[in-house]
């Protein structure tokens, strides 16, 4: 094994020890920031880079700029709700249409669960199978289908509170694998390699390349996840954890990309990516940077896969009024997962994912926009902006093919 690669292994290992140790596992704001932060970059920085290398090549940092900016104006909408309309909903004291735009959004969110859970299993399987070499892709759906029926069946009849551990054990995982990793981009930087000129294609920055990346809004999701912690943590704190977990996930994101720049012009995917390209790419940068992706993919989609899978539950449950418990839920979602896998590839979900997120997104701007009105005219304007943006990726993001 190479010194590097020890290196890297020792590195990864203290930033695991310094995520689990008391003084940061007790600290209340990185606990209530953990959770936004873990779904954002849950499988984003998986496929991430490739994606958008192949969309822009070294435009891909704007693009990604253009994302996570979309993302926190929705993020900042949010968590006015948090402040203002939560309280008012919960007391069902606003207007009918308040809580018609709030009850409408979280049918959206429903499904963008589903939708969810189903892309962060197919990445599963994609990575697991990738590493077994198997390239096969009605087996590799085969094996979605029994991630889903395996989930679902332990859910409805044990619940899936038990398997809770398992989130905040992968969170630190990732997140140490992920700092490794960008410790090595920037090492990979400034190497010789990096350094020689090398003859690439010129990728131009068109409308058409900006609707697929708005089809891709998916990899900076899951900040919105604060707006349902509020059994755990009060108002003020979520509004905080949301912001920092946004402003985290978007230093990683553009560093991520801005440091693999170097990686892809010196070695080139080919005419054809898939999502475990970032598998093929990784070994360029350091021997063991393929094991650590695939550590990462393994226990960061299983958990978000399991995590999205009870709070769909809960929230189908929710809105039927109770007809459909908990239990009974995760059977549903299971059968429309595995309808999802065995009808569309990957990227069609993806995109499909970005629309129903888009979609609750334009039900908070909404939202805010009734409450706002006569109230704050900077925000009111400012959330009928943020959601005409949703409404615009709603309508005109497209799967990347």
């Amino acid at each position: 094994m190479e010194i590097h690669s020890l290196a890297y292994l020792f590195l990864m290992t203290l930033f695991l020890v310094i995520l689990f140790s008391k003084r940061v596992m007790r600290n209340r704001v990185w606990t209530a920031t953990m959770t936004p932060l873990a779904s954002i970059i849950g499988s984003g920085f998986l496929i991430a880079a490739p994606l958008l290398n192949e969309l822009s090549g070294d435009n891909a940092p704007y693009l990604m700029l253009i994302l996570c900016i979309a993302s926190f104006c929705v993020g900042e909408v949010i968590r006015w709700n948090i402040m203002s309309v939560e309280s008012i909903v919960e007391k069902g004291a606003g207007s009918k249409k308040i809580l018609l735009s709030e009850k409408v959004g979280e049918w959206a969110l429903a499904f963008a669960y589903i939708l969810s859970i189903t892309y962060y299993l197919y990445l599963f399987s994609s990575f697991f199978l990738r590493m077994t070499h198997i390239y096969n892709p009605v087996i590799e759906k085969g094996v979605v289908t029994l991630l889903f029926v395996g989930i679902s069946f332990f859910g409805h009849q044990h619940g899936l509170n038990s398997l809770e551990k398992i989130e905040s054990i992968s969170v630190n995982v990732k997140l140490s694998i992920i700092l490794t990793i960008l410790v090595a981009l920037g090492v990979y930087h400034f190497s010789p390699e990096a350094s020689i000129e090398v003859m690439k294609e010129t990728k131009d920055f068109n409308f058409d390349t900006l609707f697929i990346s708005l089809g891709l809004l998916i990899m900076v999701q899951g900040f919105e996840t604060s707006r349902y912690l509020s059994e755990k943590y009060s108002g003020a704190l979520r509004v905080k954890s949301m912001r920092n977990s946004q402003i985290i996930s978007s230093m990683i994101y553009m560093l991520l990309i801005i440091l693999f720049i170097p990686v892809f012009d010196h070695h080139p995917l080919g005419e054809k990516i898939s999502e475990t390209s970032v598998i093929d790419i990784g070994k360029f940068v350091f021997v063991l940077a393929p094991t650590f992706l695939f550590a990462a993919a393994m226990s960061s989609q299983l958990s978000a896969a399991i995590a999205d899978m009870g709070g769909g539950g809960g929230l189908f449950s929710e809105l039927s009024n109770k007809r459909i418990n908990s239990k009974n839920a995760y059977l549903l979602i299971a059968a429309s997962g595995i309808f999802l896998v065995w009808t569309f590839d990957i990227f069609k979900i993806i995109s499909f994912a970005s629309k129903a997120f888009a979609l609750y997104y334009s039900f908070q701007c909404l939202s805010s926009t009734l409450y706002q009105f006569r109230k704050n005219h900077v925000k009111f304007v400012f959330s009928i902006l943020v959601g005409t943006l949703c409404l615009g990726i709603f309508i005109l993001g497209r799967p990347f093919e």
